[in-house]
């Protein structure tokens, strides 16, 4: 039997049936492993660029992975060829510049080496070492050398002396041929044995030995207090130290370090003043001047010290080297040893420089005591002594080597080798000889001899006047020696020109105002009582007022010549110190 379909009942077709002949089935796409990036990657969150961020041209994490980072950091041809090119330029350069760097910097110090020498010369048979040493001890002690400091660096001074001193009593070294003297001889506390025995050394070798040891007791006086530390690389002024003469100390300045405890400080100085002065009095081979001048310094400095005694003690000293000097065994013909007054009768050909200098600083010491019967005699006899001298033929040698810039340049390129040691001083027990370049010791002797001779005229107005007349002679003498043409062009002499002059103006004004008190006191006097009435009926007040105003205005001229040599001293200084320092603002 057949079965009939009816409408509602569902036909099923198969998919391959219903699907188009020539499509291919939907597969969702697979991002390629170079061009995936996320998202985040390619949001810009600045402003877009000007060309499109594609994601192909992002590499993707797995090609990193992959062991070609290595590529990122090759070298390529041209690369190392860079490189290398690089590398041998930077090489080449450096070994220039360094060259030349360091050729400037040794011929900076050859240089500065040629003008030290030039400024303070240095014995040939020396080290070279011990005369750079010198030069720099010698070149420091110049305030003007010191920029930073504007006085000189006595620390700096002290240390490169010694350093030189070492060398040259060092057999080994500069001191071959030192012999030491024989027991018994005198020893120097903090030093030992005396000083050497120098006799067999050259004359320009012991003139260097005694400006090192001279400098280093010059440092050493104003060295005195300083500490140091351990490692001697800072140093603390006197000042700055706890001590029982100083319970109070100064805080150092910023910048420095306060100074450690008691037990960590040192003397920055081996030995005192004394030890070096000391040393070239009892060592033997110095001149008569060179032991005279330490003995000299030495008493200076225990005058500055407060031993009156030990000071007058060394003074005579220098007398009595200075009367050793002398060719005759019989001194008292020429100087009193105990009084150090020159005979009257003295020849002057036994008159030397020595025996001047030494009675001229003890009638100083003398004078500063209050010991004006000794002073007196003194100074008188050595005015006589230099005024009865003979006339100098000859002028003294000016040093003729130029320490300029411009005049070591010229020498060196002049190839005519190094120069020559300089002549060496005289020994000063030689005659004396009277020169136009002393005028000014002369001025001061007359403003010594002016001021004791007042100071001890009391009430007698004759001696007023002859200590007036000296302190007038005197001012008139320094006046005349600044005009000399051989002072005019030594500047050092100049000023002690002016300042002999400022001196006797200030103590010839002090006369005028106690002379003019005292007039106007006897003016007042004869204006009263019954002698005052005699005065007034037979003389007359007319002649005690004139007198008056003649002395009032000598004393204004005086003042006004005072001030205006103050102003032109002063203009001079401001003056120098700008040509001193104007370098400092030079490019």
């Amino acid at each position: 039997m057949r079965r009939s379909h009816t409408p509602s009942s569902t036909i099923y077709f198969s998919q391959r049936i219903l699907r188009p002949p020539n499509t291919r089935p939907f597969d969702p796409p697979v991002p390629r492993q170079f061009s995936h990036k996320p998202r985040l990657f390619l949001v810009s969150r600045i402003a877009p660029p000007t060309r499109p961020q594609l994601p192909f041209l992002y590499p993707s994490s797995q090609y990193l992975a992959n062991g070609r980072i290595a590529r990122l950091f090759s070298l390529t041809a041209n690369n190392k060829k860079f490189l290398k090119e690089t590398a041998r330029l930077s090489v080449k350069y450096s070994i220039i510049i360094w060259l030349l760097t360091t050729s400037t910097t040794i011929a900076g110090i050859g240089f500065l080496s040629e003008r030290q020498e030039r400024e303070f010369p240095s014995p040939h048979e020396w080290s070279l070492w011990t005369r750079l040493k010198f030069r720099e001890a010698r070149w420091y002690e110049l305030p003007e050398n010191n920029d930073d400091r504007g006085v000189p660096n006595w620390v700096v001074v002290w240390n490169e002396f010694n350093k030189a001193l070492k060398r040259l009593e060092d057999p080994g070294k500069d001191g071959a041929g030192l012999v030491e003297q024989e027991d018994g001889a005198l020893s120097v506390p903090g030093v030992g044995k005396a000083g050497f025995d120098i006799t067999a050394k050259s004359e320009e070798w012991r003139q260097g030995y005694f400006e090192v040891l001279y400098g280093m007791a010059q440092a050493a006086e104003r060295l005195e207090g300083v500490m140091t530390n351990k490692r001697r690389s800072e140093v603390w002024a006197p000042q700055y130290i706890a001590s029982p003469t100083n319970p109070r100390p100064k805080t150092p300045p910023p910048g420095f370090n306060l100074p450690p405890p008691e037990g960590e400080i040192f003397p920055w100085i081996d030995n005192p003043a004394e030890a070096y002065y000391m040393k070239i009095l009892t060592t033997q081979g110095f001149t008569t001047g060179q032991r005279m001048q330490a003995a000299l310094a030495y008493a200076d400095h225990l005058v500055f010290k407060k031993l009156p005694e030990s000071a007058e003690e060394t003074y005579r000293w220098a007398l009595d080297i200075a009367i050793s000097g002398l060719p005759i065994p019989e001194p008292e013909a020429v100087i009193d040893r105990k009084t150090a007054v020159f005979s009257s009768t003295a020849p002057p050909d036994l008159v030397t420089p020595n025996l001047i200098e030494a009675a001229t600083n003890l009638a100083t010491f003398h004078a500063s005591r209050g010991n004006i019967a000794s002073a007196l005699p003194i100074y008188l006899s050595v005015l006589r002594a230099r005024l009865a001298a003979p006339l100098a033929t000859e002028p003294l040698p000016r040093r003729l080597r130029d320490s300029s810039v411009m005049g070591t340049l010229v020498s060196i390129f002049s190839l005519k080798g190094e120069l020559e040691y300089p002549p060496l001083p005289p020994t000063g027990d030689e005659p004396f000889l009277r020169r136009e370049e002393d005028r000014c010791e002369e001025a001061a002797l007359k403003s010594y001899i002016g001021e004791i001779l007042f100071a001890t005229a009391g009430s007698s107005p004759s001696l007023q006047r002859q200590g007036l007349y000296w302190v007038r002679d005197a001012v008139s003498t320094a006046k005349l020696a600044q005009s000399l043409d051989v002072i005019a062009i030594d500047e050092k002499r100049r000023k002690r020109c002016e300042q002999c002059e400022e001196v006797g103006l200030e103590s010839w004004g002090k006369i005028m105002t106690y002379l003019s008190a005292q007039a106007k006191e006897e003016v007042e006097e004869s204006k009263q009582g019954l002698r005052g009435l005699a005065t007034r009926i037979w003389t007359g007040t007319e002649a005690l007022e004139k007198e008056v105003e003649e002395l009032e205005d000598e004393e204004e001229g005086v003042v006004l010549r005072l001030n205006k040599l103050r102003e032109r001293v002063m203009r001079e200084e401001w003056e120098e110190m700008d040509r001193k320092y104007a370098r400092l603002f030079v490019i």
